[in-house]
């Protein structure tokens, strides 16, 4: 991730709905919020030193990859309330280390913690934003992904029949 990407402002608000939403444009109710940047990753190409045993060092951990690749940024999804995010990571997530993921800034707490693979359920129609953080066993994060926003688009509760329309 770029320095320019990290510096980047985050906009946070309620709509009147309650839904939280998440942006990198202004909005009329919104307030910024403080977003720490990722920790410095290598880019694909570069050669890297060999790997060395940094807890040994007393050194944390790194990956040189870690991001959300499902779903994919501004993906839609139509008459569902379940949605799959998959992890990448590179090298494979380590013993020990454990994986949150969260939806719409909330943490979700029913999911595995040594996995790459979620399953969410329960999603309401809307706009959603996912994010991963892989930590330490003592919580201490290691890395966090971007924000990936995903739209869930369902038929309204009022009018759950599509309409007949006469065919000319």
């Amino acid at each position: 991730m770029s320095a320019v990407a990290s510096a980047a402002p985050v906009y946070k608000w309620v709509d009147e709905r309650g839904v939280v939403h998440y942006s990198d444009q202004p909005h009329a109710n919104a307030t910024e919020i403080d977003v720490q940047p990722a920790p410095a990753i290598g880019t694909a190409g570069t050669e890297s030193a060999p790997a060395k045993n940094t807890a040994a060092q007393g050194k944390e951990r790194t990956y040189a990859l870690c991001e959300l690749y499902r779903p994919e940024n501004d993906e839609v999804f139509l008459n569902t309330s379940t949605v799959t995010a998959k992890l990448r990571l590179e090298p494979a997530l380590a013993p020990g280390d454990q994986v949150g993921i969260a939806v719409d800034g909330k943490r979700q707490v029913d999911q595995p913690r040594a996995a790459t693979e979620f399953v969410i359920s329960n999603v309401e129609r809307g706009t959603h934003t996912l994010m991963a953080v892989v930590a330490t066993a003592a919580g201490q994060p290691i890395c966090t992904t971007p924000a990936v926003t995903f739209h869930v688009r369902q038929p309204s509760a009022q009018a759950p029949v599509k309409a007949v329309r006469p065919k000319f």
